[in-house]
């Protein structure tokens, strides 16, 4: 005879046996909840599932709390790799503060460029632009600061117009391409690419100012400089220089024109240096410009061989 095992009656008839933990029980005592039940047995039922081919597949469902820690560590891992790829890059909500420090670069140019136009109109140059004459017999040391933030233009001639008009032209430019680099390293490394760029402009006019000494003597032929171009080709060329082989948008006389990074780059150099054709010995003043561009090269390779 069969037993009860809860309270030991006798089963007389075909006995119940549970599913969950095996026992046996009278009719009374059946359901799991009458015999309180340890469900020592009981399994994950499968749960179907039809696959792309349309065939039913059973498939046991993971456990919720291993998927969570697992995707709790691909959610960090993914935050740490975005915190390397961008330093230091706060986005603001508000648009106005994007892009500050290339906005205040570009205007401090300007503004300053046209200061400089008065100081050389009023007889000053000396005093604000960079000029080995002006060091030797002036002792205007500061003009190697000023210098790098100021480009010459000749605001009461006929050719003001075009002075202003090619400025912001490549201002425009510069503010387009300079923006990838402060979102990516900031204000105060786009001010220190664009002063090392300037500041091997004045190298290079310095180099070639010792070199035709002899034909061009300081006290008697004093070349007043300001170095922004130099500056302004840094920024444009460290942007390009990533890309030199990918085809970016450049705008031609306002069309725009698919073009590779270093076409782009050989045309800003052929543009600047353009006027070097009409007088061959104004190359002393246009070819520095050329020494921004080694600049942002010698800070490109150092980084890559940094990382």
């Amino acid at each position: 005879m069969t037993f009860c095992e809860l309270c030991g009656e006798e089963i007389g008839y075909l006995p119940f046996r549970c599913k969950y933990c095996s026992g046996t029980f009278c009719k009374k005592h059946r359901l799991p909840e009458n015999h309180q039940c340890t469900f020592e047995l009981k399994h994950t039922p499968l749960v179907p599932k039809t696959s792309n081919r349309g065939d039913p597949l059973l498939v046991k469902p993971q456990k919720s709390k291993s998927k969570s820690k697992q995707q709790k560590q691909l959610n960090n891992y993914l935050k740490r790799q975005d915190e390397n790829y961008f330093p230091r890059v706060k986005r603001a909500n508000n648009w106005s503060a994007q892009f500050g420090g290339t906005k205040t670069l570009l205007i401090l140019i300007l503004v300053l460029s046209i200061v400089a136009a008065f100081f050389y109109e009023y007889g000053l140059q000396a005093y604000i632009f960079f000029s080995l004459n002006g060091l030797i017999y002036n002792f205007s040391f500061h003009t190697i600061l000023t210098s790098l933030f100021i480009t010459e233009i000749e605001l009461f001639s006929y050719l003001a117009f075009i002075d202003i008009f090619f400025l912001a032209i490549m201002l425009f430019f510069t503010y387009l391409l300079s923006r990838s680099i402060e979102i990516r390293f900031g204000s105060f490394f786009l001010f220190k690419l664009f002063i090392v760029s300037s500041f091997f402009s004045l190298l290079v006019f310095t180099l070639l100012r010792f070199t035709l000494i002899g034909l061009l003597p300081i006290d008697l032929y004093p070349i007043y400089m300001g170095f922004a171009w130099g500056g302004i080709l840094g920024l444009i060329s460290y942007s390009l220089f990533p890309m030199m082989n990918q085809e970016i948008t450049a705008l031609m006389m306002i069309i725009p024109v698919r073009l590779k990074g270093k076409t782009f780059l050989i045309i800003i150099i052929l543009l600047r240096i353009f006027p070097v054709l009409f007088n061959p010995f104004s190359f002393i003043i246009y070819l520095p410009d050329l020494g921004g561009i080694i600049g942002a090269y010698i800070i490109f390779r150092y980084q890559i061989r940094r990382n």
